[in-house]
C-alpha cells in the first residue's frame, strides 16, 4: 500500500535534536586542529583533525535542519579559541575577535558545501575534491578583507624540516593540500555504514534530510567503492606523502653538504621587554632608547666576531625621521624647535649610534616625507602655506659611517592599529587612535645593501602574507637588487607572550622555505629568531625579556643570480589553480538554486 504524502514528509522531516549530530562532528574537527596549534603544538594532529569535517561531506544529507549553520558554529569555535589572543591589545578587541571569528569561521561551510557538491554530484573522489577545496578557499582568506594566513594548518608542521620544503615550489599552500589530502585519505575508505549511523536519526527512519542536500544524493546518490578501490586514496596519500619527504630529504641533504662554503654575516637582533603603549610618553620614550642603546652595546662587546648589523624592533626607534622630496622645503611654521634642527636630528642620532657600535644599524621607526602640495592645495593649518605630508611605519637603515643607506614603509597596514577604515565616509572612526598614527602604506620592495650584503626588510605581519613577501623578493631581483637575507621588524609586545608569537614565527619559517632565503627576526618582547634558508629556526630567544641574539646567518648562492625560489618566480601558481577548479562545484550549486526543485 502506498504511503500517503503526509507519512512521505514524515520520514523526510529531520528529527528534532538531530542537528547535535552535525555540531558534534563539526567541534570534534574543531578540537582536533586547534590542539595542533600552539600553545598545545601537537602538529601531528593536523593529519587527522579535519576527518570529522570530511565525515560531513561524505554522509548522504548532513543531519540537522540547518547543518550548514551549525557547521559554520564550530567553524567560529575553532577560530575563536586558535586566535584568542586577538583580544589582548585593548579590551575593545574582544568585538574584533567575534567579528574574525564568525567571518573566518564561514570558511569551514563553504568547504564542506564545495566538497559535497564535488563527490556527491561531479564524481570526484574526496581525496582529490577535498584538498582542492581547502587550499582554494585559502588563497582567498589570504586576500579577502586585507588577508589573514595565520593559523594555517600548514604552520603546524614546522617542527617537521622534511614535510615543508615543498614550500618552495607550491608555497606553504602544498603543504596544506598534502595535509586535507591524508586526511581524506582516511576518511574515505570508511565504510559507508558507518557514515550513515553517524547520520542516521535516532528514530531509526533513514538518514535526516536538508533542503540543501537534495540534490546532493537524492538526484545523483554517490556509488559505493569497490573493495579496491576503497584503498586506492590511502595508495595516492601514501604516494604523495613518499614524494614529499623525498623531496625535502633531499633539499635539507643539498643544504648539509653545499659545493662551496657559503659565506656569512654576523647580525645581532636586539629584543627589549618593554610594554606596549597605545600613547606613549616622553619618559617612556627615553626609557626604550636607553634600553635599546645598552642592550646593542653589550651585543658589539660581548660578540666573538666583528658584527656587521645590528636590528632593532619596530618602532622601537623612539624618535621620528623627518625627510622631504628634493628640492622641497616644508613651511617653517610647522616646526617650532626649527626646521634644520628637526630634519637633523634623528639622522645625527642615528649616526652617532652607528660609529658607536661600528655596525650597520637597521631600526623601526616612524618616518614622515614632506612632498611638494598640489598646485590647487589648500591650507591645512590657518595661517601656514599648504603642504603635503605622508605618515608611514618604516625602517632605515644606517651604515657604520652613520650614512643613510635606504628606507622601507610597510606596505600591508593593520586596520585601526595603522590606519582607521571608512575614516572618509565615517568620520566618527577617526576618533579611534592608531598606535602610529594615519600611516599611509609603502610603494614597494626596499634593500639595505651594506658591504654588498643586501638585508630585505619587512615588518610586523607582511610575512603572514606569502605573495606579499613573493612579491617584494620578485620586485628586488627584476631590479637586478637580490636579496641576501631577509629581516622581520615586529613589536609582538601586544600579546604578551601569547600563543601569537608562535602562530608569527611559523609564518615567518615558511617565507624562509618559500624564498630560499634565510630570515631573521626582532621582536619587542619575543619571539626573536634566526630561522635558514630551509625552515629550520637556528637559534631563538625567551619570550617577555630583554635580550640580545648574536647569530651567523648564511648568504645563499645564487644559480645564475636569478630568482631563490620557484615559488619566488611563480607565485602561488598552484592556490590558484585549486581556486579555478573550485568555480566547477561552486557554479553546479549555484546553477541548483536557481532551477525551481521538480515535484
Amino acid at each position: 500500500m502506498p504511503a500517503s504524502p503526509a507519512s512521505d514528509d514524515a520520514a523526510t522531516q529531520p528529527a528534532k535534536g538531530e542537528g547535535r549530530r552535525t555540531l558534534l562532528l563539526g567541534l570534534l574537527g574543531s578540537l582536533l586542529c586547534y590542539l595542533a596549534h600552539p600553545p598545545a603544538s601537537l602538529g601531528w594532529l593536523a593529519w587527522i583533525g579535519p576527518v570529522p569535517w570530511l565525515l560531513l561531506a561524505r554522509m548522504p544529507r548532513m543531519p540537522g535542519r540547518r547543518p550548514y549553520l551549525l557547521v559554520w558554529l564550530a567553524g567560529a569555535a575553532y577560530w575563536g579559541a586558535t586566535i584568542q589572543w586577538i583580544r589582548l591589545p585593548h579590551w575593545a578587541n574582544i568585538f574584533g575577535l567575534f567579528f574574525l571569528a564568525a567571518y573566518l569561521g564561514a570558511y569551514l561551510p563553504v568547504f564542506v558545501g564545495l566538497t559535497r557538491i564535488a563527490t556527491h554530484r561531479l564524481r570526484v573522489p574526496l581525496w582529490l575534491a577535498a584538498p582542492i577545496a581547502w587550499t582554494g578557499l585559502e588563497w582567498i582568506r589570504a586576500r579577502l578583507l586585507t588577508g589573514f594566513l595565520m593559523g594555517s594548518l600548514a604552520h603546524t608542521q614546522i617542527e617537521y624540516p622534511h614535510v615543508i620544503q615543498i614550500a618552495d615550489v607550491f608555497g606553504e599552500y602544498g603543504v596544506t593540500f598534502l595535509i586535507i589530502l591524508v586526511a581524506a585519505a582516511l576518511a574515505e575508505p570508511l565504510p559507508a555504514s558507518i557514515v550513515n549511523t553517524i547520520a542516521a536519526p535516532a528514530s531509526g527512519r533513514g538518514p535526516a534530510s536538508t533542503p540543501q542536500d537534495a540534490t546532493e544524493s537524492q538526484t545523483h546518490p554517490r556509488p559505493e567503492a569497490g573493495a579496491a578501490m576503497k584503498w586506492r586514496p590511502i595508495a595516492v596519500a601514501a604516494i604523495a606523502l613518499a614524494a614529499t619527504l623525498a623531496y625535502g630529504r633531499s633539499r635539507l641533504s643539498d643544504a648539509a653538504n653545499p659545493s662551496t662554503p657559503p659565506s656569512a654575516v654576523t647580525v645581532a637582533l636586539i629584543q627589549s621587554d618593554m610594554l606596549a603603549d597605545w600613547k606613549g610618553t616622553t619618559a617612556r620614550d627615553v626609557a626604550v632608547m636607553k634600553q635599546m642603546t645598552q642592550l646593542s652595546r653589550e651585543a658589539v662587546r660581548e660578540s666573538r666576531q666583528p658584527i656587521d648589523l645590528v636590528v632593532w624592533p619596530e618602532t622601537m626607534f623612539r624618535a621620528t625621521l623627518h625627510m622631504a622630496e628634493d628640492g622641497y622645503l616644508p613651511p617653517r611654521e610647522m616646526f617650532p624647535d626649527g626646521i634644520e634642527e628637526t630634519f637633523a636630528a634623528t639622522t645625527n642620532y642615528l649616526a652617532s649610534l652607528a660609529r658607536d657600535l661600528n655596525a650597520a644599524v637597521l631600526v623601526g621607526i616612524d618616518r614622515v616625507l614632506w612632498s611638494k602640495p598640489a598646485a590647487d592645495a589648500e591650507p591645512l593649518v590657518p595661517g601656514v602655506p599648504p603642504f603635503a605630508e605622508e605618515s608611514f611605519n618604516s625602517s632605515v637603515c644606517v651604515d657604520r659611517t652613520g650614512r643613510i643607506v635606504n628606507t622601507y614603509d610597510k606596505m600591508h597596514l593593520l586596520p585601526f592599529g595603522e590606519y582607521t577604515p571608512l575614516a572618509r565616509w565615517i568620520p566618527f572612526f577617526s576618533s579611534i587612535s592608531p598606535i602610529t598614527g594615519h600611516a599611509s602604506p609603502g610603494k614597494g620592495a626596499s634593500a639595505m645593501v651594506v658591504d654588498g650584503v643586501s638585508y630585505v626588510p619587512n615588518i610586523c605581519y607582511e610575512t603572514v602574507l606569502p605573495h606579499l613577501i613573493r612579491r617584494q623578493i620578485a620586485e628586488l631581483v627584476q631590479r637586478g637588487e637580490h636579496p641576501d637575507v631577509m629581516v622581520n621588524l615586529t613589536n609582538d609586545a601586544w600579546y604578551w607572550g601569547s600563543s601569537e608569537l608562535d602562530m608569527h614565527l611559523a609564518s615567518g619559517v615558511f617565507r624562509a622555505v618559500e624564498m630560499r632565503l634565510s630570515l631573521v627576526v626582532a621582536a619587542n618582547r619575543g619571539l626573536t629568531a634566526h630561522v635558514d634558508h630551509c625552515g629550520r629556526i637556528v637559534a631563538m630567544t625567551e619570550r617577555n625579556v630583554p635580550a640580545k641574539l648574536v647569530t651567523t646567518v648564511a648568504l645563499p648562492e645564487y644559480p645564475s643570480r636569478a630568482y631563490p625560489s620557484l615559488f619566488a618566480a611563480y607565485g602561488d601558481w598552484f592556490a590558484l589553480v585549486c581556486l579555478l577548479c573550485c568555480t566547477v562545484p561552486a557554479a553546479v550549486a549555484w546553477r541548483d538554486r536557481r532551477t525551481p526543485q521538480r515535484e
